[in-house]
């Protein structure tokens, strides 16, 4: 991480604010501290961005890093915090110190489907993040129960953990450089295969009015 943040300074404009993600893979004042001694005066934040990864108190979080910044003459360092930010979040992460917030997700007020891709390997050494399973992965299907399996990638087919039934890959390559490398099924053959897999769910409608 110290590489990364010292990288950054080194090749982006310096009129580009240094701002250090922080939550990866320790305890955030460490990497806050970390951080701060790196780039001394040229770091400008410090950013927060995975609030339910320790503890579940972000407020709290944000006030232990300002303290650790303080004390060790950080006090020009912001904090900034993201990551599932609402209307009512905010307030009390303002209280605790943040000066900064990333609102993404509530930016709308339509429905949403919360998700975030996480890098788990780099160059075939597993790199994952606090809270995540490093090294690529595969998703076996059993066919029988349409129970899911998720393995590390180039493993043996397993049997199904729920009815020991045959599993198949759940993972398909369709897109690849930017390019749509495989025919993808109409309307009217996903429909079909939703139709055929019912036969693995059991309905009770009994209780239905």
């Amino acid at each position: 991480q110290v590489e990364a943040w010292k990288a950054f300074d080194n090749h982006i404009s310096k009129d580009i604010p240094r701002i250090a993600l922080i939550d990866t893979y320790s305890d955030e004042k460490e990497e806050a501290i970390k951080a701060a001694e790196a780039l001394k005066d040229k770091l400008d934040g410090v950013r927060l961005d995975t609030p339910s990864s320790r503890r579940g108190d972000f407020a709290k979080l944000v006030r232990e890093v300002r303290w650790e910044l303080d004390i060790r003459g950080f006090e020009h360092v912001d904090i900034v915090v993201s990551g599932g930010l609402d209307e009512y979040s905010i307030p009390p992460l303002i209280d605790a110190g943040a000066e900064s917030f990333g609102v993404g997700t509530s930016v709308t007020n339509a429905p949403v489907m919360d998700l975030a891709m996480d890098i788990v390997e780099i160059d075939g050494e597993f790199a994952a993040k606090r809270g995540k399973l490093g090294g690529r992965k595969e998703v076996w299907r059993c066919m029988d129960c349409l129970g899911n399996i998720v393995t590390v990638a180039d493993v043996e087919k397993p049997k199904c953990s729920e009815c020991g039934g045959e599993t198949e890959s759940a993972l398909e390559l369709l897109v690849e450089d930017g390019e749509i490398v495989k025919d993808l099924p109409s309307p009217d053959e996903v429909r079909g295969r939703v139709i055929d897999q019912l036969k693995n769910f059991e309905l009770d409608l009994s209780d239905a009015s």
